[in-house]
């Protein structure tokens, strides 16, 4: 405490988040949060260190901790940055107080510094606040945003949310023929957009204001070339601007999109978690495929512009009802899930995150006793950049007919793996692997980072070599498993029956499908 005064603002937050990590309630945190509040500390705040400081204190229990480093960045005229929102958008998702979260919503919806974006964010603050069940509230907004902001700051997502809460509070919609006509609540194609956040993504961090571009363009392609309601059309107008413009995605496009599809359709989940949700494509896929049966998506993703997209998607495609779109790390977000959906709720878990943390969020569902008993768990990317410690928790854990689909990467036209598996609830705990592997999970971390960056990414030749070493890795450890799809065929496309047949094996297929 007394050397407290010689911490510059770095290092405040580097204790903190020790503390919070060991949980330790320290009369130090309050002397340490005084000095954060001062604006020469606050100021000299990187967003790195801001964002660990809001999750320190949100481990901590200490959500108003969390408002007051944030309402003295604001004040001190800086910016928060997607790090930051992430966290405090994660706090307040998390609590009662629906105020809190349009509030913080609003701040970043003024920080992004674009229109669009702006529209975009007004949005998912609308459907935030009915998923909270406080639709009056939230088709007041839309009224008020609308009557203020006009056009330059209103969608086509906008005016299709307003007339839905228009229905559902009030029963009934008076169209107005000059505002609410097709042709008047058609997008129209605009210039990309110039976000004012500065990102998470260090790929991204040098792309200044043009950050979200693709993401947001992505959006705007699927807004003015598709049908509201159509999730299919929605779907294949993201491939189709990816693909006209030779723009690469991070969405399980192609066999991908088959694979998932079909495994949703088939373990028919009462819940399906998604982690990674990026711009809103597997969701709609997954949900699609469910939502026959009552399902429901359960999306999470770390970076709050990606949610915003995420929502102004799902409602475009008419599937808000289906799916959930949650901010913030899966660390601090499963737990939360056990509140909202119950015990053994999960029925399917796809993983799109960083794949050498694929088995740890594994086992904190396990942990928390959120899977049902024969949930089926699906991963991306498992053989590039690669999940070795996954696959192993497959093979040696609890889990039955662990099965590697090797399949192209989207627009890439190179061979990756989705591993899946059916958990099963009675079997023994999962072994420790060998150190062999973690040595090819540090390999997969390492290529996985230089992919990121155009100076350093590695050729064709390196992934090719990458593969190998990464397949005789498993090998080694035991823990290879069996490939169907692309592995050993002539220009195959996945087919249907190709995941049917797994299901058939596990004894997992329902009756009447494959």
């Amino acid at each position: 405490l007394q050397k407290l005064h010689t911490f510059d603002s770095g290092n405040l937050a580097i204790l903190v988040w020790a503390l919070a990590q060991l949980k330790e309630t320290h009369p130090v945190v309050d002397a340490a949060l005084a000095r954060l509040k001062t604006p020469e500390i606050c100021l000299n705040l990187s967003s790195r260190a801001r964002s660990m400081l809001f999750l320190g204190f949100f481990r901590l229990g200490r959500p108003e901790a969390v408002d007051e480093i944030f309402d003295a960045t604001i004040a001190a005229g800086s910016s928060v940055g997607a790090s930051g929102y992430s966290a405090v958008m994660m706090s307040a998702e998390q609590g009662a107080d629906g105020d809190r979260e349009r509030r913080l919503q609003m701040a970043m919806a003024e920080e992004a510094q674009d229109d669009r974006m702006y529209a975009a964010i007004g949005n998912s603050l609308a459907i935030r606040l009915w998923k909270r069940g406080r639709s009056a509230e939230a088709l007041q907004f839309l009224r008020q945003h609308k009557a203020t902001m006009g056009r330059r700051r209103w969608s086509s997502v906008s005016a299709g949310l307003l007339k839905r809460l228009t229905l559902l509070v009030e029963g009934e919609y008076e169209n107005d023929p000059s505002e609410d006509s097709e042709e008047a609540l058609a997008e129209l194609w605009e210039a990309p957009v110039k976000s004012g956040i500065h990102p998470i993504a260090a790929t991204r961090q040098n792309e200044g204001p043009h950050a979200y571009t693709r993401e947001f363009m992505t959006l705007q392609a699927v807004l003015c070339g598709a049908p509201r309601g159509d999730v299919d059309a929605c779907m294949a107008a993201i491939e189709h601007f990816a693909e006209s413009r030779s723009l690469w995605l991070k969405i399980t496009a192609w066999e991908k999109a088959v694979v998932v599809h079909e495994v949703a359709k088939l373990s028919r989940p009462k819940v399906a978690i998604e982690i990674g949700a990026y711009v809103g494509y597997s969701a709609m896929n997954v949900a699609r495929a469910i939502r026959p049966y009552g399902g429901r998506v359960v999306s999470l993703e770390v970076d709050p512009m990606h949610v915003t997209i995420v929502r102004n998607m799902v409602e475009y495609a008419g599937l808000s009802d289906n799916v959930d779109v949650y901010t913030g790390y899966c660390f601090d977000v499963i737990p939360h899930l056990l509140d909202l959906y119950g015990p053994k709720s999960v029925g399917m878990v796809f993983m799109d995150q960083k794949g050498t943390r694929f088995h740890t969020d594994l086992a904190l569902m396990e942990e928390l006793g959120l899977l049902a008993d024969g949930a089926v768990i699906l991963a991306d990317n498992v053989l590039k950049p690669g999940a070795p410690l996954y696959i192993w928790h497959l093979m040696h854990g609890p889990y039955t007919t662990p099965t590697a689909i090797s399949v192209r990467e989207f627009l890439l036209q190179s061979e990756d793996w989705m591993v899946m598996g059916f958990y099963d609830e009675k079997a023994d705990a999962v072994k420790t692997p060998p150190p062999t592997l973690n040595r090819v999970a540090f390999e997969s971390d390492a290529f996985r980072k230089r992919s990121m960056f155009d100076a350093v990414a590695p050729s064709k030749s390196d992934w090719w070599a990458f593969s190998n070493r990464f397949v005789e890795g498993l090998v080694r450890a035991g823990c290879k498993p069996p490939v169907v799809g692309l592995h050993g065929r002539d220009n195959p496309v996945i087919q249907p029956h190709d995941i049917a047949g797994i299901f058939r094996r596990a004894g997992r297929l329902p009756p009447g499908a494959g």
